[in-house]
């Protein structure tokens, strides 16, 4: 095997490894983003406003639906959401976005 070939290898490899590192962290960001919209767009942002993951068009897929679709970050983007702190759950098991606690490039600004 020759050096070009060789490097042609590794240059592979290292492509290969950051699709797998960096595409997936890239596709929960843009879910996080997405959940967060659904959270403004039910108005979901306080404990006496919160909504169902149903309401919030977050149930999950059933074992069907995710053989034939593409895999949905959108779960995966609210727990590490709950995990932040950002949205909690009311006794009664609905959901609600606490803004104060989302990082500033996660905001969605809600002027004009």
């Amino acid at each position: 095997m020759d050096i070009n070939g060789i490097l042609s290898g590794v240059l592979l490899l290292a492509l290969a490894m950051a699709v797998v590192l960096y595409l997936p962290a890239r596709l929960t960001r843009r879910a996080m983003h997405q959940v967060i919209k659904r959270f403004y767009e039910q108005e979901a942002l306080a404990p006496d406003r919160a909504k169902t993951l149903a309401e919030l068009g977050l149930t999950p897929l059933s074992f069907v639906e995710k053989l034939a679709k593409p895999r949905d970050y959108k779960p995966t983007a609210l727990r590490l959401l709950q995990q932040m702190e950002a949205v909690q759950m009311t006794q009664e098991g609905k959901l609600f976005l606490v803004e104060d606690r989302l990082h500033p490039s996660l905001r969605i600004s809600r002027t004009g």
